[in-house]
């Protein structure tokens, strides 16, 4: 990781970054020449492969060496459930693109990493002190 903020990709800003969304190339392409880190939760991984069905070739074109993996295990997961929790007890009819363990996990990694969301959806965000980046 480098010294300068991450950006951490939802699952609408993965799903933006298979269909060439320019302001997801240009981030992808600052990273290759390391001005900053570019991650994907594994939860928003997940939620985005039931929207795009991409094959496990197509992934690993799309992440490369330029968009990190972040697993979730451990401690994180029990911090991701804990900032799903209440999207699950209040709203639990979620569209595509929003399921709560995705967010909670996003939220867990933006807040733990400092960074900066990347999203089409900024609405997921809502309520927490996390910087946001939307795309059009």
């Amino acid at each position: 990781m480098t010294g300068t903020q991450p950006y951490i990709l939802d699952a609408s800003a993965l799903v933006e970054l298979f269909n060439g969304h320019p302001a997801v190339m240009n981030m992808l392409a600052d990273a290759e020449v390391d001005r900053f880190s570019v991650v994907a939760p594994a939860a928003a991984v997940l939620e985005a492969q039931v929207v795009l069905k991409a094959t496990p070739a197509m992934w690993e074109y799309m992440l490369d060496r330029r968009v990190v993996e972040l697993p979730l295990h451990g401690e994180a997961s029990v911090e991701a459930g804990n900032y799903a929790r209440p999207r699950l007890e209040h709203h639990p009819m979620c569209r595509l693109l929003t399921g709560p363990p995705m967010v909670g996990h996003v939220l867990r990694e933006a807040k733990e990493m400092g960074g900066a969301i990347v999203t089409v959806i900024p609405e997921n965000y809502g309520g927490h002190d996390v910087a946001v980046t939307v795309l059009d």
